[in-house]
């Protein structure tokens, strides 16, 4: 038993050492079994040539003394009733013979011995014969050699059956026998994993090719182990590890005991403003969890999400214990607050401007407030304030004030003409996380205004009339959307899928009904040039007023044609962009848009009354500036062409 016990920690303690890529793979010599076979050596070289059977079960000679250097002599013949050796291929390479006495003659040329006779396998049990043997390299015939010796110990060692090999000789009619002596591993009872919890015992044990009532095979558990490993490691747990395999010397159970990498504290460094709750409570990884690289990644695209901080990283180290893991959180903390100015220019609204105050992180809590007032074509003042978790788990709310002086264009079939909309109102939206993921979460919102139109300028075409009917709009909207964007304001890979619904003229004002989706994807396609693309739906019920259905056309929409340029209750919209990055904060961009907006009360008169697909397409180029890309797009359309000027971009 205690020879069984030492086998099994010498094979345990070699398989994991593999495992772990140690430099060099030893084996430490257990005691010794209960009747071990010869011990392994190097090969001898042959014996005297003998004038009478040698004894049975003969020990290995010893190895001759050299001879002093001399020229070979001729073989001579042998005497009456001794056994001729065997005939050498080539005598020139044979050492001479010589008679009992007489120094035996060396010779140029590497030792060789007699031919081997016969090769034979001793000590396996539950491995075939066949298995070993097909093993070797030597063959019957060929000359003994203490090279050729030590070739085939390591053929049958690397089979990986058998935990002591030797390999020895003994004498023969007319040459030697080869003898590969072998003490072959335990079988393996059972199979027994210790330490998973990401993973049940039968995941793991599918992976594996060792199965119980099998001999134990060194390189079979090598390959399992590494197995077990890389199902940890494809699924983000890279600090998993296999710590120790042994045989449980009582049940015959092969035993194998891991760690996955448990998350034993969260440390935040270069935090000066933001308060380190703000960062713990974002992090999808908490102490105690088994520390995975996907979610560690979401968890650091969340933080940039923040846009408190300019770069973050994460440092895993190990912990107090084997197992547990320590992540540290590095911090670069950016300027949150902002006063910034601006001029634009736009086909419709001519010469406008803005100016903002902002402050992102207020307090270092994370909280948003926004004050903007815009200028020229559009008149608008605006109030907002976001708190990102006003309860947990990541309950966000935003609340917005607005009055709003709005210049618009509309078309009819012969022209267009301008129009003011004046929207005084305010809007609060609640949000929440749906199960376990921050991904996807649920929207909802309720909307307050007041929308009037007045004419712009002097025009009696008839259709104003009916667009210049003000009306109030209370309405509560619902939204879901699964968000796996890595960075929302530049994404470079991942996707948005949103299903809205919106109805209005439940407590009074415009009666009507929206339904909507967006579907936005993003991929890498070369380097760090990004292909993006973005899906739209819409469908308005009831009598929504002409502001309130779907307005398309412009550098939001469909670029190569004047805002709001297809008004309608119907909506299909693709847009699609090749995103190039010309240097660090500079992108061109190539893009191609087409859909439609069409159907309603007013389609007769400004705009399609059943779906056409318009194209544009055209060029672009990004400019990542502090308060976002600065965004100039030059688009083509079947009706000319338009320049695009905004802020961020438009999917």
């Amino acid at each position: 038993m205690e020879g069984e016990l030492s086998m099994g920690k010498a094979l345990a303690a070699c398989c994991l050492a593999m495992v772990l890529s140690v430099s060099a793979w030893a084996q430490e010599p257990p005691a010794a079994p209960a009747e071990p076979p010869a011990a392994e050596q190097t090969a001898p070289a042959p014996p005297e040539q003998a004038t009478s059977p040698p004894a049975e079960q003969p020990t290995a000679p010893e190895q001759p003394a050299a001879a002093p250097e001399q020229p070979p002599v001729a073989a001579e013949q042998p005497a009456a009733g001794e056994t001729a050796p065997a005939a050498p291929p080539a005598a020139a390479e044979q050492p001479g013979a010589v008679e009992r006495g007489e120094a035996p003659a060396p010779q140029p040329g590497p030792e060789q011995g007699p031919p081997i006779v016969a090769i034979e396998t001793r000590g396996n049990e539950h491995i075939p014969t066949d298995t070993v043997t097909a093993a070797l390299t030597a063959h019957v015939g060929e000359a003994y050699t203490p090279a050729l010796a030590e070739a085939q110990g390591k053929a049958v060692r690397d089979l990986g059956w058998f935990y002591d090999v030797s390999v020895t000789t003994e004498p023969a009619e007319q040459g030697v026998r080869l003898v590969v002596a072998v003490v072959e591993n335990p079988v393996i009872k059972g199979l027994v994993i210790e330490g998973n919890t990401v993973f049940s015992d039968e995941q793991l044990l599918a992976v594996m090719e060792t199965k119980p009532g099998q001999v134990s095979n060194n390189r079979t558990i090598i390959r399992d182990l590494q197995a077990i490993q890389r199902k940890y490691q494809d699924a983000g747990y890279i600090y998993a590890q296999v710590t120790d395999v042994a045989t449980d010397a009582t049940t015959g159970n092969l035993v194998i005991s891991l760690v996955e990498g448990k998350v034993e504290e969260i440390r935040v460094t270069g935090n000066r403003k933001t308060k380190t709750y703000v960062v713990a409570r974002e992090m999808g990884t908490k102490p105690g969890d088994i520390l995975n690289r996907e979610v560690l990644r979401r968890d650091l695209d969340r933080l940039i999400n923040l846009e408190i901080f300019q770069d973050v990283s994460a440092q895993p180290t190990v912990g107090s214990a084997p197992g547990l893991v320590v992540v540290t959180i590095n911090v670069v903390e950016k300027k949150t607050g902002l006063a910034s100015a601006g001029l634009g220019y736009s086909s419709v609204q001519k010469l406008v401007g803005f100016v903002d105050l902002a402050e992102s992180n207020l307090g270092g809590t994370g909280q948003q407030v926004t004050i903007r007032t815009e200028f020229g074509g559009r008149e608008s003042y605006e109030l907002g304030y976001y708190n990102p978790w006003i309860a947990a788990p990541a309950t966000s709310l935003r609340v917005g004030l607005y009055r709003k002086l709005i210049l618009r264009e509309a078309f009819t079939q012969e022209k267009s003409f301008l129009y003011d909309e004046q929207r005084n109102g305010g809007n609060v939206t609640w949000s929440r996380p749906l199960g376990q993921s921050y991904n996807t979460r649920l929207f909802a919102t309720v909307r307050a205004d007041s929308v009037s139109v007045r004419q712009a300028e002097a025009t009696e075409l008839p259709e104003i009339i009916a667009l210049q009917r003000g009306e109030d709009v209370r309405s509560l909207a619902l939204a879901v959307r699964n968000d796996t964007r890595n960075i929302i304001a530049n994404p470079t890979h991942g996707g948005l899928n949103s299903l809205s619904v919106e109805f209005a003229g439940w407590l009074g004002g415009a009666d009507f009904g929206k339904f909507g989706s967006d579907l936005r994807r993003y991929w890498r396609v070369g380097g760090k040039t990004v292909f993006a693309s973005r899906l739209m739906f819409g469908l308005a019920t009831g009598n929504p007023p002409f502001l309130e259905q779907y307005l398309v056309g412009g550098g939001e929409t469909l670029r190569g044609y004047r805002n709001d340029r297809f008004p309608g209750t119907h909506m299909a919209l693709l847009n699609t962009e090749l995103r190039i990055p010309l240097q660090e904060n500079l992108a061109g961009v190539l893009f191609a848009d087409v859909g439609d907006a069409w159907g309603g009360a007013f389609a007769r008169d400004f705009g399609d009354t059943d779906f056409t697909a318009h194209l544009g397409y055209g060029v672009g180029v990004r400019l990542i500036t502090p308060i976002g890309p600065i965004r100039i797009d030059y688009g083509i359309g079947s009706e000319g062409q338009e320049t695009h000027f905004s802020v961020g971009h438009a999917f």
